[in-house]
């Protein structure tokens, strides 16, 4: 048997003290990643959380709420629409912020999902989130307001693609014979969360009852 081969499931009776010992057993033997695989992700969430709780106000608290419940996500069109490289792409939730909101990185470490100046959630290479650039990126949603505060907020048939990320005959059906066509409108963009902070969680119901307070 080969360590590749074990799986672990965690008890959910398990205390918070317990759960930390656990980690640092974990970390020690290597085993951090396979017995607890989206706990630096956790841990993310946990300081959005509470960063929201010291300042204290409704949005603060609100939009971290909804941030730290979308830490993995998955997404894709329901219907044939984005090539397979972006199609049911994976993204994850990252320490770094840009433009005021976090950054979610796409699995293999190429692109990124992030606020652009224009408010726009944006995908684009590593280069555009690090200037917060107004480009539109691959894909983008220009979904606004005070209740778009995480990725399954965002309006689905806000989505827009370019040529890069779009399969050819779709593009040109949406494009109707424009050349000059840089987008097109995705149809129904689906937002999958794959792992989010429960409720439950110590930071996620400290900030809720704080919440509810105001």
């Amino acid at each position: 048997m080969t360590l590749e081969s074990v799986s672990f499931v965690l008890s959910l009776d398990l205390t918070q003290s317990q759960r930390a010992e656990l980690v640092v057993e974990a970390r020690f033997y290597g085993l951090l990643d396979r017995m607890m695989p989206y706990y630096a992700y956790e841990q993310i969430g946990v300081a959005l959380l509470k960063r929201a709780c010291v300042v204290g106000t409704f949005d603060a608290l609100e939009t971290a709420v909804s941030q730290a419940r979308v830490l993995v996500f998955e997404m894709g069109s329901t219907t044939p629409w984005l090539t397979d490289e972006f199609q049911d792409l994976r993204y994850v939730i990252t320490d770094r912020v840009v433009n005021d909101s976090p950054v979610w990185a796409a699995e293999g470490g190429e692109w990124f999902m992030y606020r652009d100046g224009m408010d726009d959630m944006t995908v684009g290479n590593e280069t555009n989130c690090a200037g917060g650039e107004c480009i539109m990126g691959l894909y983008h949603n220009s979904g606004r307001g005070s209740d778009v505060m995480s990725p399954t907020q965002l309006p689905s048939n806000d989505w827009r693609s370019n040529k890069e990320t779009t399969l050819v005959p779709q593009f040109t059906s949406a494009a109707g014979g424009d050349e000059d066509t840089m987008f097109v409108g995705v149809p129904d963009m689906l937002v999958t969360v794959v792992h989010g902070l429960d409720d439950a969680a110590p930071a996620m119901a400290a900030a809720l009852r704080q919440l509810a307070a105001l």
